[in-house]
């Protein structure tokens, strides 16, 4: 098994095309072992933050 440093894994993730980026998105929760029950309790807890989507706060989506 070949490993990669998170900086490979990243540039590797920026650099594919959007249809693999989605669908390595929804692979991740499983990639990282995250239960099923976490995982809807996270999806249902989104539109919490729902507030934080305005041209306000634009300066921290990239961080």
């Amino acid at each position: 098994m070949q490993k990669f440093s998170l900086e490979k894994i990243e540039d590797i993730i920026v650099k594919a095309k959007p249809e693999e980026q989605r669908r390595f998105l929804a692979h991740l929760p499983h990639l990282l072992k995250i239960s099923y029950d976490d995982f809807l309790w996270m999806k249902s807890a989104e539109p919490s933050f729902d507030f934080w989507n305005n041209p306000d706060d634009i300066i921290y989506d990239r961080l």
